[in-house]
């Protein structure tokens, strides 16, 4: 009698296990391999750069499925700077790396371009600037603080 009261406990058990297993399974949704990356609005994609003070810059790159930010000191990198939206690069020391770029236009026509995180975004605009085609940086970000917001101009580098 002990045998079956064993074989009917094993089967319960294991019955009971498939079943969890099968609901995990078919409550955790899958990912798609084609999953859709954030795409730039074609207007904004290229090199863009602000002057930071004298022999600094500032470079915004925009490609297809990219974002990212480096300034510049009598021509050479300063500092690490920091790209989104690109895949994971093992031998990077960007902390963004691998991070998915956010993009999303507001009812201004800006586009926040960048990270999803508070301060990780550029709210861009693309518009003309004493005479030239600039993407306009409103310093939203400092609005969002409570502080003088600083708008800056970004121009297109050939």
């Amino acid at each position: 009698m002990e045998k079956k009261t064993m074989n009917i406990k094993q089967i319960c058990i294991s019955t009971l296990t498939v079943f969890a297993i099968t609901g995990i399974t078919v409550v955790t949704p899958t990912t798609n391999a084609a999953a859709k990356r954030a795409v730039a609005p074609k207007s904004m994609r290229g090199t863009w750069q602000t002057r930071l003070g004298k022999n600094r810059v500032e470079k915004l790159k925009i490609t297809k499925y990219t974002f990212s930010v480096n300034d510049y000191k009598n021509g050479k990198v300063e500092g690490s700077g920091w790209m989104v939206g690109d895949k994971k690069d093992k031998h990077s020391t960007n902390p963004f790396n691998g991070k998915p770029m956010y993009i999303k236009k507001d009812k201004k026509g800006y586009t926040f371009i960048g990270r999803n995180v508070m301060g990780q975004r550029w709210h861009l605009k693309r518009v003309t600037h004493k005479k030239r085609q600039a993407l306009r940086d409103d310093g939203w970000a400092y609005k969002s603080f409570g502080e003088k917001p600083v708008v800056s101009y970004y121009y297109r580098v050939k």
